[in-house]
């Protein structure tokens, strides 16, 4: 394995890679930069920061100069397009390819050199049509995805082509719904499904699951964050990783049926049915009834919109046929790590309350 480097990492703020920061920092040999338009507040103070706008190619290049990368870690991406028909969470529609493509183009010619090593691009189980409807499963590394647009896909060629010309080599990651503790950050599964919780706890409601049937009861999956961030450290690392792409995801597979009692006890609710309704419909008046729940427990003063994205519960919820993805590549290039998926859901759940994020 490498033992040492200087990582850039591009689109700091985001879930999948917050905990690299913390992983890369406390490695020996390695020093840690993030890159993104605004600094986080919270960013620690050992690893540096450069603010660049990914669109100009100019600003990429003052951002990086005399930066000396060896790796650079990429999960930006473009705002979202206007293609989705799916509003108004739109990551779950067609997202432009373009602004996408010269995002990563601008940020590896401003950082092209001879010490650069390797690159490392998170893309995403959307690879395989999972937005789209029922995908053949388990899916597997060498499928071939399905029909574009998907800036994954271009990415991926860009790597291919760009890797062949030079001494660097690549790497990207296809995790499925990454959760981990997000403070402020409402595009996380867990944290949506703890507001409506308390929103039917504060209203005297069971809690009805409110997904479609099919999804209650067929197989999932999920990415923990840091299952992620050990992945592709990893994959910066590990001779093995090279020129490939990885499936990453716990390990596991889970069924909402056998995880949701465990949520409703978690909650201190009473067990619903399964009730399919859109939450973007029905949680659109309830700002005012979150603002309540809020001040009543103590809560860090996040409106709900910073918490909770109904658009992306709906899409996850909606899957009525099996997610599964193979780990099988990755396990035998020599990444063993595996996360219990419903301890994981109830682990993270409490660490959201700890937090006072929920109550």
């Amino acid at each position: 394995m490498t033992d040492g480097g200087r990582l850039l990492l591009v689109g700091a703020t985001s879930v999948a890679t917050r905990q690299l920061v913390a992983l890369v920092s406390a490695t020996s040999g390695w020093s840690l930069t993030g890159l993104s338009r605004t600094p986080p507040a919270d960013w620690p103070a050992d690893c540096g920061y450069v603010s660049a706008d990914l669109q100009d190619p100019d600003s990429c290049r003052r951002a990086v100069a005399g930066g000396g990368y060896t790796h650079i870690v990429y999960a930006a991406r473009a705002k979202h397009a206007l293609y989705t028909t799916m509003a108004p969470h739109a990551p779950v529609g067609i997202e432009d390819v373009g602004p996408n493509l010269t995002m990563l183009k601008n940020i590896v010619a401003a950082c092209e050199g001879p010490a650069l090593k390797h690159i490392h691009v998170v893309a995403g189980g959307k690879w395989y049509g999972i937005h789209l409807g029922p995908f053949t499963t388990p899916a597997r590394e060498s499928d071939p995805g399905h029909m574009p647009p998907n800036f994954y896909f271009d990415h991926q060629r860009f790597l291919e082509t760009e890797s062949a010309k030079r001494s660097w080599t690549w790497s990207t990651s296809r995790p499925n719904i990454i959760s981990g503790i997000t403070e402020g950050f409402g595009t996380n599964l867990l944290s949506t499904l703890g507001v409506y919780a308390a929103i039917c706890r504060h209203l005297g409601l069971p809690f009805d699951f409110p997904g479609k049937p099919g999804n209650f009861t067929s197989l999932q999956e999920m990415t923990e964050s840091t299952q992620l961030a050990e992945a592709i450290f990893w994959m910066c690392r590990s001779p093995s990783a090279a020129n490939q792409a990885f499936n990453v995801i716990n390990g596991d597979l889970f069924r909402w049926e056998t995880i949701w009692p465990r949520m409703t006890e978690h909650f201190g609710l009473k067990p619903g049915r399964v009730r399919h309704f859109s939450l973007v419909k029905w949680m659109a008046d309830k700002a005012p009834v979150w603002d309540e729940i809020v001040r009543t427990h103590g809560l860090k003063p996040y409106p709900i919109d910073r918490v909770a994205s109904w658009g992306f519960a709906d899409f996850l919820l909606g899957w009525d046929y099996d997610v599964i993805s193979s780990m099988t590549k990755i396990r035998q290039a020599g990444f063993q790590r595996i996360v219990d998926t419903e301890e994981m859901i109830i682990a993270q759940l409490a660490e959201h309350r700890a937090l006072r994020i929920l109550p």
